[in-house]
């Protein structure tokens, strides 16, 4: 069943789309304006880790239950239907697992690659990455915890549900692309353009593989170990820096 304007439930379900699409792109996009002029504002900002965590928790939700609301309502599909559409199946899950790997692999390649032209051309590190800004809110365990959970429902809004909807009318190449920059766009909060880019070069891997192997668990796989590899080498640099130093002090 497609949207229908008449029906007072499907208008529930846009309004719940459009503030969806309010929450998770303009007010980064607002965000990423403001700090863009005034980069030394996110520092003077002071948010509880308990609050920090409420609102990473409120994305995670976003991010899962306006689409199973809006296939449920609109598109009147069960679970199983739900999970069919946005190729959130078993079949091939193996297949799915050994390019989730490859993906993450190639992006972590390029991703490195990049940056280290980047240092070499005089870009600072801190530009570069949202950890050191990410630090100033959680610890190390609940980063951890957040870097593997939030994957599972970035990928279901992302290249689960939008991209089933845009593939649909628009075919697979132009969902992978849209979807991308759109996943890039998500990460603009922080107000540096680096960590922007990234995530669009990131999104388009993810959604290739999605295409390619027509299992969501493929660039669910690849988003997780690509941000546990990567949040382990910041933390395992930290504390190298950390004994470099206190060995100078001693």
């Amino acid at each position: 069943m497609d949207f229908n304007i008449g029906k007072a439930s499907h208008i529930f379900a846009f309004l719940l789309l459009i503030g969806s699409f309010l929450f998770i792109f303009i007010l980064p996009i607002v965000t990423f304006f403001i700090l863009l002029d005034s980069p030394q504002l996110l520092e003077t900002i002071e948010i509880s880790e308990a609050t920090a965590i409420q609102s990473q928790l409120l994305v995670i939700a976003i991010f899962i239950l306006v689409p199973f609301a809006w296939y449920f309502i609109v598109n009147r599909l069960g679970i199983k239907g739900i999970f069919t559409r946005i190729k959130l199946v078993s079949e091939n899950i193996d297949k799915a697992f050994l390019w989730g790997i490859l993906a993450a692999i190639v992006i972590f390649f390029v991703i490195f690659v990049i940056e280290v032209v980047l240092i070499s051309l005089g870009h600072e590190p801190e530009e570069l990455s949202n950890i050191p800004d990410i630090q100033r809110l959680f610890s190390w365990p609940t980063m951890f915890f957040l870097v593997a959970v939030q994957p599972i429902s970035e990928e279901i809004f992302f290249r689960g549900f939008l991209f089933e909807k845009i593939e649909h009318f628009a075919g697979g190449a132009i969902a992978i692309f849209i979807t991308a920059v759109l996943f890039g766009v998500a990460h603009m909060s922080y107000g540096k353009i680096f960590p922007v880019l990234m995530p669009i070069l990131m999104g388009i891997v993810l959604g290739y593989i999605v295409y390619k192997t027509k299992n969501l668990y493929s660039a669910i796989f690849a988003h997780i170990a690509f941000n546990i590899t990567s949040l382990t080498l910041a933390y395992f640099a930290q504390n190298l820096e950390l004994v470099e130093q206190l060995a100078l002090i001693l």
